[in-house]
Parts: C-alpha cells; sequence; structure tokens
C-alpha cells in the first residue's frame, strides 16, 4: 500500500523466511501491484527465529523461483557480502517488484536489544511517517 501512494520513492519491505512461508499470498499480490518502487529483502535462515527457531523449508525451496512464479520482475539471492553489495546496487535500480534472498545463519546477538515502544506508539509514528515525511 506505501509503494502505492508513494510512487516517487523506494520501499522496502524487509521480511523471514518463514513469514514468506506463512503470508505467500502476499508475493502474488505484490506482483500484481506492479509497482515499480517496491523492493522486497528476504532474509533466509531457514527457520522461525524469533519465535524459538524452529525449522522452515527455505532451505529445501528456490525463493527466487518462486517469486517469478508469481509475478516478480527481478529476483536475486545472494549468500556473501560481495553479493549483497552487487545485488542490492542492481535491486535499487530494477523495475517492478523485486525480490532479493539473503542466505543467512540461524541466530542472534545475545545483546540485541528489544523494542522499548508500545504497539499504538509505533503506529502513530508509522502513521506520521506516512502522512508528513518524518515522526
Amino acid at each position: 500500500g506505501i509503494a502505492l501512494q508513494k510512487k516517487s520513492r523506494q520501499v522496502y519491505c524487509l521480511d523471514g523466511d518463514g513469514a514468506l512461508l506463512m503470508h505467500m499470498g502476499a508475493l502474488a499480490i505484490n506482483a500484481s501491484m506492479r509497482c515499480n518502487n517496491f523492493k522486497h529483502i528476504i532474509f533466509n535462515n531457514s527457520a522461525h527465529d524469533s519465535v524459538g527457531g524452529q525449522p522452515t523449508v527455505c532451505g529445501s525451496i528456490n525463493i527466487v523461483d518462486i517469486a517469478y512464479g508469481a509475478g516478480y520482475w527481478w529476483a536475486q539471492s545472494a549468500q556473501t557480502i560481495e553479493e549483497i553489495k552487487q545485488l542490492v546496487q542492481e535491486m535499487s535500480k530494477a523495475d517492478g517488484p523485486a525480490i532479493l534472498e539473503i542466505e543467512v545463519k540461524k541466530g542472534f546477538r545475545e545483546d540485541l536489544g528489544r523494542p522499548t515502544s508500545t504497539p499504538t506508539e509505533n503506529k502513530k509514528s508509522f502513521m506520521s511517517f506516512i502522512q508528513n515525511g518524518s515522526v
């Protein structure tokens, strides 16, 4: 929705492989909207890491092929820092809905902070950003 309303801005959606699997229909909807400014980045660790580390099937399926099949115009996968840098540059210039799968290791930093704002505060801040371009 943001990409449809803010056509002059690049809109990046950061997603996990578990969320991608649970919301697979969103791929087809994203593609059908044909937003040149929509960029989708999938962090694939083959796990639902944020909720306990349960495995997903994303280590044995081809997300790039699935994205093309759903109608994305550009889709690639990266494993190394060099590939990520190159492909993020390519994706930023790509037409149409674009998706980049970044293969990462399972796990998270021990000192990773947790959110300090409430869902309501996040909603208001997000709405302000969308309306005014700032928080």
